[in-house]
């Protein structure tokens, strides 16, 4: 190798370590932060208010074929449902309270949509009470999770 290719690369060399020094090559991304907590999450979606993100499912029923979840945020001290391997129509609850109807914010439902096989609801507070997660499928029948 010549001298002046030698010095070319040494310089080349030196310029690189000298911007790599300076600048971050990769920095990780801001972490998230929830967007609301308890009673302020009824109603709202857990992937848009970041509380999807370190959710855990504490309940799971797979009596009737779907896998129904109740999932959870201890961030949000929220919960909602979760439901895979379902049928368009078939609904899913979530709920917070006792009663026979499904009303904000007390409850949160959806349906699995046409040319879908999973679906989710949106929030119901989960800060000091019991929520729990329910599938009706189409022909009527009903399952729920135990409360959490």
């Amino acid at each position: 190798m010549s001298t002046r290719i030698r010095l070319a690369v040494t310089a080349a060399a030196a310029v690189l370590m000298a911007g790599s020094l300076t600048a971050p090559v990769y920095a990780a991304p801001a972490e998230v932060t929830a967007q609301c907590s308890g009673s302020g999450c009824a109603g709202k979606s857990p992937s848009s208010t970041g509380c999807d993100r370190h959710a855990r499912t504490v309940r799971r029923d797979a009596v009737l074929g779907p896998l129904l979840e109740l999932r959870y945020s201890p961030t949000c001290r929220a919960a909602w449902v979760r439901v895979t391997h379902a049928r368009a129509g078939d609904r899913i609850e979530a709920r917070n309270k006792r009663g026979a109807a499904c009303r904000h914010p007390s409850c949160d439902a959806a349906r699995v949509a046409t040319g879908r096989t999973s679906a989710y609801t949106a929030m119901v507070n989960d800060k000091g009470i019991k929520a729990w997660a329910c599938l009706e499928r189409r022909n009527g029948n009903i399952v729920c999770t135990d409360r959490y």
